[in-house]
């Protein structure tokens, strides 16, 4: 039972005797006991990697394959057009909204009917939200019969007589808000007579 582990591996044939190795006498190693980095194959020394530069194409490795740094740089390149792309979309965009609000502004500029202190709010749907205008009762009515018209314009709703509203719809029909009520969903399926509010 003195035998150590790998003597008992040894005797039952688990464990390979292996040879022990012979340093060379006189020999230092290089490099290692100076303190500098040691020479050998992944450290800089040995044999060049393939896929560097020079080696059929750059990043490519055995096979064709593309190395793990080429596929990232790749990958943000990529990424980089994609988002520039974007952004001169979006500044594109920007720009047409500017210039359409622009022209709105001077179409509508000192038209606007508003009673800002109206006791009445006018509620309508718009880009799948409900809106209101604060209106007056002769407004109100106006409204609903369609002898005045609403204008979206910087966060803001303005009243205009119907013919200013179809100039503006011709330049830009999401500036109009629709003020009918007669919407085909609400045909399809009708209000039924008994129901009470």
């Amino acid at each position: 039972m003195s035998d150590s582990l790998q003597d008992q591996l040894l005797a039952l044939g688990l464990a390979k005797d292996r040879p022990e190795k012979k340093k060379p006498a006189g020999r230092k190693r290089p490099n290692s006991a100076r303190g500098g980095k040691p020479q050998g194959r992944g450290h800089g020394g040995g044999k060049p990697r393939q896929g560097g530069p020079g080696k059929q194409g750059q990043g490519a490795g055995k096979g064709g394959e593309i190395s793990l740094d080429a596929a990232w740089k790749a990958r943000q390149k990529d990424e980089k057009v994609g988002a520039d792309k974007a952004r001169a979309e979006k500044l594109a965009r920007d720009l047409e909204r500017r210039r359409i609000n622009g022209e709105i502004e001077a179409m509508v500029k000192d038209q606007g009917l508003n009673d800002r202190e109206g006791e009445l709010k006018r509620n309508f749907l718009y880009k799948g939200k409900i809106r209101s205008v604060r209106v007056n009762a002769e407004q109100l009515e106006a409204l609903n019969a369609g002898t005045l018209a609403l204008v979206f314009l910087r966060g803001d709703y303005l009243v205009v007589p119907p013919a200013l509203a179809e100039k503006v719809k011709a330049l830009s029909p999401d500036h109009v808000p629709e003020l009918g009520g007669d919407d085909p969903a609400e045909e399809e399926f009708p209000v039924p007579d008994d129901l009470v509010w």
